[in-house]
């Protein structure tokens, strides 16, 4: 009888999968695991930042300097006439504690509030607006942030995205540069959401500190014209489209039967 060797039926160390199968499966299980950590840790966020106290925040940040490696700026033109307006405008929008406006010269047209109590307002926004109405309303805007806490809630999210991308990749890996973008959408949704609420508040201070609403869409009515994509790209990353914010204030307005009247105009000393 002569002896025939056979292959054998199955073999466990050659696998009959695809490798482009195994591995879209292997990155759809890390980014799964990336998007419930984050949302799970996001909540877990914002419920932290509602037991902390302003006087808390305050020591907590009180040693930060201004972001973007400004340092301590000297006071610009008008940045008293701001912080007299904002002090007024706090009492509307229900903020009871400090906030200090800080002025930087730049092209850029945007205002950010920062934790701490601080309200940094780039002077290329006095190009946009010209009327008192209009910056109120921008200030009134980023004390919506305050009063919703929406600063500590970015900056707590962004923390937690940070450290879930090091600690389970590596701040370099591949994977880290593939699901980075669809959180980043995800978190983009999430600050778009707080936008529109500021705004809201925003509205609703500007009613009750000149008594109409008129002013409310300057700002997004100059940014909307502009022709810089580079200033609107950067804009847009995590805000919702300057049509949308108008519309959605102008429902508001009609539904709450706000009045509009005349502007003030911008003070001389933002010229």
């Amino acid at each position: 009888m002569d002896y025939k060797p056979l292959q054998p039926q199955n073999n466990d160390n050659i696998s009959h999968d695809s490798p482009v199968k195994e591995a879209l499966v292997l990155l759809s299980g890390v980014i799964a695991f990336f998007l419930i950590a984050y949302f799970i840790l996001g909540f877990l966020v914002d419920w932290a930042v509602t037991r902390i106290s302003p006087e808390m925040e305050a020591a907590i940040f009180s040693r930060i300097q201004v972001p973007l490696n400004l340092g301590q700026p000297e006071p610009q033109p008008g940045q008293a006439l701001l912080q007299h307006l904002t002090d007024e405008l706090r009492q509307c929008c229900d903020v009871d504690y400090p906030v200090k406006i800080i002025v930087i010269p730049s092209d850029k047209a945007n205002a950010l509030a920062i934790a701490g109590g601080t309200i940094v307002v780039f002077s290329g926004i006095f190009d946009m607006i010209r009327s008192e109405n209009g910056i109120a309303f921008v200030l009134a805007h980023e004390l919506g942030h305050f009063k919703h806490r929406d600063h500590l809630r970015g900056m707590g999210r962004g923390i937690v995205l940070t450290a879930l991308s090091a600690l389970l990749t590596g701040s370099g890996s591949n994977i880290t540069q593939l699901t980075a973008p669809g959180i980043h959408l995800t978190q983009a949704g999430y600050s778009r959401q707080r936008e529109a609420m500021a705004d809201a508040r925003a509205l609703e201070t500007l009613v009750c500190h000149y008594g109409h609403a008129g002013g409310a869409d300057e700002f997004f009515q100059a940014l909307g014209s502009a022709h810089d994509p580079g200033r609107l790209m950067a804009y847009f990353a995590s805000h919702p489209e300057c049509k949308a914010r108008i519309a959605a204030l102008k429902k508001i307005i009609q539904e709450r039967h706000f009045q509009i009247r005349a502007l003030k105009p911008l003070p001389a000393a933002f010229n």
